[in-house]
Protein backbone atom coordinates (compact mmCIF):
# COMPACT_ATOMS: atom_id res chain seq x y z
CA UNK A 1 0.00 0.00 0.00
CA UNK A 2 2.71 2.57 0.40
CA UNK A 3 3.89 2.06 -2.74
CA UNK A 4 0.42 2.68 -4.16
CA UNK A 5 0.12 6.14 -1.49
CA UNK A 6 3.86 7.35 -3.12
CA UNK A 7 1.97 7.02 -6.19
CA UNK A 8 -1.24 8.83 -5.64
CA UNK A 9 0.99 11.35 -3.70
CA UNK A 10 3.13 11.46 -7.32
CA UNK A 11 -0.14 11.36 -9.43
CA UNK A 12 -1.32 14.87 -6.95
CA UNK A 13 1.51 16.65 -7.30
CA UNK A 14 1.40 16.09 -11.14
CA UNK A 15 -2.29 17.25 -11.18
CA UNK A 16 -3.44 19.27 -8.24
CA UNK A 17 -5.16 16.42 -7.37
CA UNK A 18 -5.97 12.96 -6.00
CA UNK A 19 -7.44 10.73 -8.83
CA UNK A 20 -10.64 9.10 -9.25
CA UNK A 21 -9.50 5.23 -9.24
CA UNK A 22 -6.34 4.24 -8.73
CA UNK A 23 -6.50 2.68 -12.37
CA UNK A 24 -5.15 5.93 -14.05
CA UNK A 25 -1.75 5.57 -11.83
CA UNK A 26 -0.31 2.69 -13.89
CA UNK A 27 1.65 3.00 -15.97
CA UNK A 28 3.33 6.48 -14.99
CA UNK A 29 3.57 7.04 -11.61
CA UNK A 30 3.55 2.82 -10.76
CA UNK A 31 4.39 0.25 -13.14
CA UNK A 32 1.57 -2.19 -12.01
CA UNK A 33 -1.06 -1.67 -9.49
CA UNK A 34 -0.22 -4.68 -6.82
CA UNK A 35 -3.67 -6.44 -5.50
CA UNK A 36 -4.89 -7.34 -1.68
CA UNK A 37 -2.27 -9.19 0.01
CA UNK A 38 -4.85 -11.03 1.84
CA UNK A 39 -7.66 -11.76 -1.08
CA UNK A 40 -5.63 -11.23 -4.18
CA UNK A 41 -8.63 -8.88 -5.53
CA UNK A 42 -7.56 -5.06 -5.99
CA UNK A 43 -7.26 -2.38 -3.14
CA UNK A 44 -9.88 -0.68 -2.39
CA UNK A 45 -9.65 3.29 -2.63
CA UNK A 46 -11.63 6.39 -2.39
CA UNK A 47 -11.43 10.21 -2.28
CA UNK A 48 -13.15 11.65 0.43
CA UNK A 49 -15.04 14.84 1.10
CA UNK A 50 -12.25 16.99 1.79
CA UNK A 51 -10.13 16.13 -1.30
CA UNK A 52 -7.90 13.36 0.29
CA UNK A 53 -8.31 9.72 0.43
CA UNK A 54 -8.83 6.25 2.07
CA UNK A 55 -6.60 3.17 0.58
CA UNK A 56 -7.65 -0.35 2.07
CA UNK A 57 -6.92 -3.70 2.39
CA UNK A 58 -9.59 -6.04 3.32
CA UNK A 59 -7.52 -7.17 6.62
CA UNK A 60 -7.09 -10.66 8.34
CA UNK A 61 -10.88 -11.06 8.32
CA UNK A 62 -11.29 -11.28 4.48
CA UNK A 63 -14.28 -8.50 4.92
CA UNK A 64 -14.91 -5.58 3.25
CA UNK A 65 -15.70 -2.85 6.37
CA UNK A 66 -15.68 0.14 4.30
CA UNK A 67 -12.28 1.18 5.19
CA UNK A 68 -12.85 1.27 8.59
CA UNK A 69 -9.62 -0.18 11.34
CA UNK A 70 -10.92 -2.78 13.84
CA UNK A 71 -10.69 -1.97 17.16
CA UNK A 72 -10.87 -3.75 20.48
CA UNK A 73 -13.52 -2.74 23.25
CA UNK A 74 -11.14 -0.40 25.05
CA UNK A 75 -10.24 1.25 21.85
CA UNK A 76 -6.89 -0.48 21.13
CA UNK A 77 -5.72 -1.41 17.39
CA UNK A 78 -7.37 -5.17 16.47
CA UNK A 79 -5.55 -6.33 13.48
CA UNK A 80 -7.97 -9.69 12.66
CA UNK A 81 -11.01 -7.15 12.59
CA UNK A 82 -11.80 -4.36 10.33
CA UNK A 83 -9.47 -3.63 7.43
CA UNK A 84 -5.96 -2.65 7.08
CA UNK A 85 -6.35 1.15 6.17
CA UNK A 86 -3.63 3.80 4.58
CA UNK A 87 -5.52 6.96 5.29
CA UNK A 88 -4.32 10.36 4.24
CA UNK A 89 -3.48 12.31 6.10
CA UNK A 90 -3.90 10.12 9.01
CA UNK A 91 -6.29 10.69 11.48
Amino acid sequence: MARVAIALERYRLAHGDFPESLDVLAPQFIAKLPHDVINGQPLHYRRTSDGQFVLYSVGWNETDDGGEVGLTKKGYLDISQGDWVWRYPAK
